[in-house]
């Protein structure tokens, strides 16, 4: 923030897009690329570096240090060679993989002491329903939830099988 404010890039906006970029700098263009690399997330920086540096600690401690290692673009190849590195390298061990989800929570403010939310006592009307009427978002979510189930049961026919051998399948690497 201090170094934020330095550059006189420190405002409500700027609040609002470290939200909704989980704390990174890196999609930003207005912020600097000297700030961008001080104040990297650990997702941001690059595995062999996290092991690099704990092999270098490694030798100072008696007994095993927990490494986390955090991996934002999680892949079979990329794991192997991460903790092959690790092996190679002496650690005795690595204690949590951190990855990036696949989803995220949806991101709300609280604002004026209460949460910056959609209220579920609005009303929507249904279309494409017989006698349509108005009904609260949570009923209008639970029948879009039923929907997708029911358009989800049908069998898939699109599904794709890999073969052991084939080195360009990530679930084989």
């Amino acid at each position: 923030m201090r170094d934020l404010k330095r550059v006189g890039l420190w405002d409500d906006v700027m609040v609002m897009d470290l939200k909704h970029f989980d704390g990174s700098l890196s999609p930003m263009d207005r912020v600097p690329n000297e700030i961008k690399q001080l104040y990297a997330t650990a997702f941001e920086v690059e595995t062999r570096w996290l092991v690099e540096a704990a092999a270098r600690r490694q030798k100072w401690i008696d007994q095993a240090q927990s490494l986390n290692i955090y991996m934002a673009g999680a892949s079979g190849k990329k794991l192997d060679d991460t903790y092959k590195l690790a092996w190679v390298r002496g650690l005795k061990t690595t204690y949590y993989l951190r990855t990036m989800s696949a989803t995220h929570a949806e991101k709300s403010t609280v604002s004026s002491g209460r949460m910056n939310s959609v209220s579920s006592e609005s009303g929507v009307v249904l279309a494409g329903v017989s006698g349509a009427r108005s009904v609260s978002l949570l009923e209008a979510a639970a029948a879009a939830a039923q929907d997708q189930m029911t358009a989800s049961a049908t069998a898939a026919t699109d599904i794709k099988f890999c073969g052991v051998d084939d080195p360009t399948c990530e679930s084989c690497q």
